[in-house]
């Protein structure tokens, strides 16, 4: 809990600076699920 609170305040302070792991992290916390895309390769 205290590693989201800690990237919820930096996305307050610069919301420029966030990786998108920690963007997954915090949703996935909120109760998101995060699916893969499939891509098709031919």
């Amino acid at each position: 809990m205290p590693d989201i609170n800690k990237i919820v305040q930096k996305m307050k302070r610069q919301p420029n600076g966030i990786r998108f792991q920690e963007l997954a992290k915090v949703l996935e916390y909120n109760g998101y699920i995060m699916k893969t895309k499939k891509r098709n390769i031919t």
